[in-house]
């Protein structure tokens, strides 16, 4: 299957243009686009490696093993595929439909000293641009939440995997129902029709074909994450606003104040471990 043109998809760019703007900022977590994971709130673990943890768990239900290929859809700037390599040997392809993070990706694997296993791509989840069976594995890590169209993600997803590969992925189901006002606050941070609690997304998994092996609801593990990531920011304001500029840090505050404020309140956490029938 040849690899299709950028289709032009007003939603697609959106997300595109939207992870485009924050990738500068991407030193704030580490390079690490998604929350992190404590115990409870006696869990003294610093914030980055609260979110290297979350990653650990998710490559534990992956497992992978030496010599596969991994799939990682919605990639980002590819820390969590380099902690992946660097923990198997394993090839993992990335893709992103952000200009951005392909290039800041590219940099961190080349530092990582990765290139030939790990590679980034731009492509669109809803029309891989892979045979069949291309893969052993793949995985969306925090991505699935940026799109509205989660069947056709993960029917593609299930037909790039070989029979018996495995898939995981993460979700943000509502805990408390959204007010208009709050899915368009959730809408302008890229997270897109959130489902309404398990049974949904476990529908969806079964639908494109997958069976699901294990069902973790992690919402009050994860929640923390919010304001410890305001207590980081405040912490690099200062070295941030000279970098960037002040405008351009005032502004990302502005409209990531009350994406997360809704998250933390109203919005869960699931992580489903699914394979495709042998």
């Amino acid at each position: 299957m040849s690899s299709p043109a950028r289709e032009s998809n007003t939603v697609t760019e959106q997300i595109g243009e939207f992870y485009d703007d924050v990738g500068e900022l991407v030193e704030i977590v580490g390079g690490n686009l998604h929350v992190g994971y404590w115990e409870d709130e006696r869990d003294a673990t610093p914030f980055l490696e609260a979110m290297h943890r979350l990653t650990g768990m998710i490559a534990d239900r992956l497992r992978l093993r030496p010599g596969q290929r991994l799939l990682d859809v919605g990639c980002g700037v590819a820390e969590p595929a380099v902690q992946f390599a660097r923990r198997t040997e394993v090839s993992i392809t990335g893709i992103t439909v952000s200009d951005g993070e392909i290039g800041e990706a590219t940099r961190r694997i080349a530092a990582a000293g990765l290139r030939g296993r790990v590679s980034v791509q731009w492509a669109d989840a809803r029309a891989l641009p892979f045979p069949d069976g291309s893969f052993d594995a793949a995985v969306a890590f925090d991505s699935l939440p940026s799109t509205a169209d989660k069947d056709r993600w993960l029917a593609e997803i299930f037909r790039v995997l070989r029979p018996g590969g495995r898939f995981v992925f993460s979700e943000y189901p509502v805990v408390t129902e959204l007010t208009e006002a709050e899915a368009e606050i959730l809408r302008m941070g890229a997270i897109l029709a959130p489902p309404s609690g398990l049974p949904e997304v476990a529908g969806i998994a079964e639908g494109a074909g997958f069976t699901i092996e294990e069902t973790l609801d992690l919402g009050d593990r994860v929640r923390r994450w919010y304001p410890e990531f305001f207590r980081k920011l405040a912490g690099q304001r200062a070295e941030l606003a000279q970098r960037y500029g002040e405008e351009r840090i005032g502004l990302f505050e502005q409209g990531i104040t009350p994406v997360f404020g809704v998250c933390r309140e109203k919005i869960g956490y699931l992580v489903l471990a699914c394979r495709k029938p042998s």
